[in-house]
């Protein structure tokens, strides 16, 4: 006699391989059917393990690297591309990354084979961002002026503004100065000396501050035209510098990413290599 114990093994027993069977036939191509299901009805108590980490390979290669380095980046995309592979450039993050396992639309891949490129912006463009982010100290401009003296040149209006100037000019901004020269025609006849002095030193106060560098490692040198504008609502005078022609910029340097990148995937006279192709965009698989 089976106890009641012994009963529910062997009924568990049975439905663990006929579970088995299912999950086979379910994953299984059928090379005389157009497609297969890929599905299959299970009990609820079953859980279905995954045994590749037993087996001595996996069973396809997925994953992800990253890297900052163009070259290397070109490297692995071609030593690891399947049919299929796509490169896409994101222009918003600056960002290229290519799905080795893309397939084809007759057999699509499962495109979670990923290698990602990540434009590394320069010191001296990271800090042209930060202080050009919103309202900054007047030190901290003198600062970033002194810092990044062989990258900047600095005018007033048309006028050149010698870099020692430009930078006494700004540690030495008063409030009561910019007031001053804010209210000319009623205080220019009775102190016609005081504001003679102040006029003179906000001559020297640069107005557009021209930062030449490079944005990202291997990019092409530009320049970047910052407006100074000077808060006077608070106690102490506050700066704000803002970049023109943001978008402008943003757009060249997007082009030029992809540009590289596409001149990376498939250089020209490297007939060996397979095309890749290079597309503007974002990929995004959906289950």
């Amino acid at each position: 006699m089976f106890d009641k114990e012994a009963i529910q093994a062997l009924q568990e027993s049975e439905a663990i391989s006929s579970a088995a069977g299912t999950i086979q036939a379910a994953i299984t191509v059928d090379p005389n059917s157009a497609y297969t299901h890929g599905v299959a009805a299970l009990p609820d108590h079953f859980t279905v393990h995954d045994l590749e980490k037993h087996m001595p390979t996996r069973r396809r290669a997925r994953g992800g690297m990253s890297t900052e380095d163009l070259p290397s980046f070109a490297a692995y995309t071609h030593q690891h591309a399947e049919a299929g592979a796509t490169v896409f450039v994101n222009t918003d993050s600056m960002t290229a990354t290519a799905a080795l396992n893309l397939g084809t639309p007759t057999a699509p891949g499962h495109a979670d084979n990923l290698v990602t490129l990540h434009s590394k912006a320069t010191a001296a463009f990271v800090a042209m961002k930060n202080v050009s982010s919103g309202q900054a100290r007047q030190a901290t401009v003198a600062e970033w002026l002194e810092d990044w003296a062989p990258h900047i040149t600095c005018f007033a209006g048309s006028d050149t503004v010698a870099h020692g100037l430009a930078v006494q000019a700004v540690r030495n901004l008063t409030i009561e100065a910019m007031r001053k020269l804010e209210s000319t025609e009623e205080q220019l006849s009775s102190t016609t000396s005081a504001f003679e002095s102040v006029k003179a030193s906000s001559k020297t106060l640069p107005t557009f501050i021209y930062v030449k560098c490079q944005p990202y490692h291997g990019f092409a040198e530009r320049t970047f035209v910052l407006r100074l504008a000077v808060l006077t609502g608070e106690s102490k005078p506050m700066l704000t510098l803002r970049v023109i022609r943001t978008e402008e910029h943003a757009q060249e340097m997007a082009a030029e990413l992809a540009q590289r990148v596409r001149d990376a995937i498939n250089p020209i006279g490297n007939e060996p290599l397979a095309l890749i192709p290079v597309l503007i965009g974002t990929y995004h698989a959906s289950n």
